[in-house]
């Protein structure tokens, strides 16, 4: 609906501004620096109406007429000449596009602080990462709050695995950021098919860590680790548009669920630690 309502504030002052310009080749010759002035005044006010507010257009457009009038004025009493038609239009047209262009200023950045507004909400309720289409760390850290209640109160073995790719940063100076972002996204989708359908894959908030919640114990998520890491070595990045092959290496770091006294920072950060060990 303000979408509608901007088209229309946008073909009405189009059209006097298009008025005002074939108005201009009309009006007398003999005024035509006077006009000139004024007409460049006109679209002076108009635009730094659009910037500025409703208040500052009226504001700008009394002081232009002020002075106008008073030039007017002035010709007429002291040097007697007659008032023209050209003059009341200037008049008119000064406050008329300054407040088009003030009401159009504000609907559209109205339109765009919405648009602001609704991508930062948009940002924090979303829970699923674009590119890889694994949930993200924000419900990374739900599930995992979850899943370690559940361990605690049915005695569940629990694991996290942390999953980074080697040399993160020379692999995408040599493949590019779309490319690499393909690159992610597969590995996930290898990641997802080597577990099993109740463990969960997430991509953390730096766009290059992977996590696992394993519903198992450290033997157990030896055992996928080594089943994603001979998976990952028949996994080939190919640049087409260089002659270079790489093999993709992964670091992993396991950590088991033991410490019931530990929180989930403390929970990710143990994997953090074990996954320096992993050379």
């Amino acid at each position: 609906m303000e979408a509608k309502k901007i088209d229309i504030w946008v073909i009405a002052l189009a059209i006097v501004a298009y008025g005002i310009v074939n108005l201009f080749h009309l009006m007398p010759k003999e005024f035509y620096f006077e006009n000139m002035i004024m007409l460049s005044l006109l679209f002076a006010a108009g635009l730094l109406s659009y910037f500025s507010g409703m208040i500052f257009a009226l504001g700008m457009a009394a002081v232009v007429i002020f002075f106008y009038g008073s030039y007017v004025m002035y010709g007429n009493v002291v040097l007697g000449n007659p008032v023209e038609s050209h003059v009341y239009y200037w008049i008119v047209f000064v406050p008329l596009i300054a407040a088009l262009s003030a009401t159009l200023g504000g609907r559209i950045r109205k339109v765009q602080t919405d648009n602001m507004k609704l991508t930062r909400e948009f940002e924090e309720f979303v829970t699923v990462d674009q590119h890889t289409g694994l949930d993200n760390v924000k419900a990374f850290y739900g599930v995992l709050n979850q899943h370690m209640g559940l361990s605690r109160r049915f005695k569940l073995p629990l694991s996290l695995m942390l999953v980074n790719l080697t040399y993160y940063d020379d692999v995408r100076g040599i493949v590019g950021p779309e490319r690499m972002r393909d690159i992610l996204k597969a590995i996930g989708e290898q990641m997802v098919q080597f577990t099993r359908t109740e463990d969960c894959s997430y991509m953390l908030e730096d766009g290059r860590t992977f996590a696992l919640l394993l519903f198992t114990n450290r033997e157990g998520a030896l055992v996928v680790k080594e089943r994603i890491k001979e998976g990952m070595k028949r996994f080939n990045l190919d640049n087409s548009a260089k002659p270079v092959s790489i093999k993709t290496e992964l670091r992993i770091g396991i950590t088991e669920y033991e410490d019931h006294e530990q929180d989930v920072l403390g929970f990710r950060k143990a994997a953090e630690k074990d996954m320096e060990y992993d050379v």
